[in-house]
């Protein structure tokens, strides 16, 4: 992967800029997006490794000069909007309340260095990891907390640009935020663009919610967690996709279909085929699946990539 060498400027705005690795079909290359106003600048999310972030880092140099980031923004508590946080210290880092609370669910970075390295090559889920996670140095990385968290809404300032923060999960996470500044909103995770997306959390009705209320700020500019930053039409047309997958697989589920007979009716080349990594549709039944069957627990992260894992190789 080639990693940005700049940040780039949100158009018709001075104090944005976005660090945007863009790439279909690839795991963990998050956007991150930067305020940098007066005398002050903060960054929304952080990458998956030390090196990634370190590259980020250098990106935004010309632009930081003297400043010091004072503030870091995760959306969730994933790693690859998280683990990067330690390159910025003294910095305020904030979260929603749940996604801290949840914190201990997430693999550490020491966690996903053993999966990557130790789980067996000859099974799906250890090929699976090597391929699409490899690249990462979770050595590097360092589990780095909140140290402020909120529920509901919080604004900030950072210079003279105000950022409004809302709480949206359980959706992709169960700790989902979206920022808004102006008339641009960084989505996290709510919002892939150009990959099937990945929810952990759900019920997928969460999800279209969390996309309306961006929708409903009339943004002129929408940064997803994943893909490049677009428009309103863009996230428009995902809504789309998200009520086709959630009415095709509430109809499988009351046709008393397994997970496994709705994968395969969804996962057809015809099912939008410009997404790339389909096998994430496995997923997204896996969890509405748990959702419309009242389980008070939902399948595990490593359960759920298992079972994404399995589906993409046979």
């Amino acid at each position: 992967m080639i990693l940005p060498t700049q940040l780039t400027a949100v158009p018709g705005t001075d104090s944005l800029y976005v660090w945007n690795p863009e790439g279909a079909g690839r795991w963990g290359y998050a956007n991150c997006l930067w305020v940098i106003s007066g005398p002050d600048a903060a960054v929304i999310d952080t990458p998956y490794d030390g090196p990634t972030t370190e590259a980020m880092i250098a990106a935004a140099k010309p632009l930081l000069g003297d400043r010091t980031v004072r503030t870091v923004v995760n959306t969730h508590a994933n790693g690859d909007h998280t683990f990067g946080n330690h390159l910025f210290p003294g910095a305020e880092i904030i979260a929603t309340r749940v996604g801290h609370e949840h914190l201990h669910h997430e693999p550490t970075p020491q966690q996903m260095h053993a999966l990557v390295h130790q789980t067996p090559p000859d099974v799906p889920l250890g090929r699976y990891l090597r391929e699409h996670f490899g690249g990462f140095d979770f050595s590097s990385a360092r589990l780095t907390p909140p140290t402020w968290t909120f529920s509901g809404r919080h604004t900030f300032a950072v210079g003279d640009t105000e950022v409004e923060l809302y709480e949206v999960g359980p959706a992709h996470h169960v700790g989902d935020l979206v920022a808004r500044i102006g008339d641009v909103v960084c989505t996290g995770d709510v919002f892939f663009h150009g990959d099937h997306p990945s929810h952990w959390a759900g019920p997928l009705q969460n999800v279209i919610d969390a996309c309306e209320l961006v929708l409903g700020f009339n943004p002129r500019v929408v940064v997803p967690g994943h893909g490049r930053p677009t428009d309103p039409a863009a996230l428009e047309a995902h809504l789309v996709y998200l009520r086709a997958v959630q009415h095709a697989v509430r109809q499988r589920h009351e046709g008393g279909l397994t997970m496994e007979k709705a994968m395969e009716d969804l996962a057809r080349p015809e099912f939008y085929p410009d997404l790339g990594l389909p096998e994430r549709l496995m997923i997204l039944i896996s969890m509405e699946y748990s959702h419309l069957d009242g389980h008070a627990t939902a399948p595990t992260v490593l359960e759920l990539a298992g079972r994404a894992a399995a589906w993409s190789y046979r």
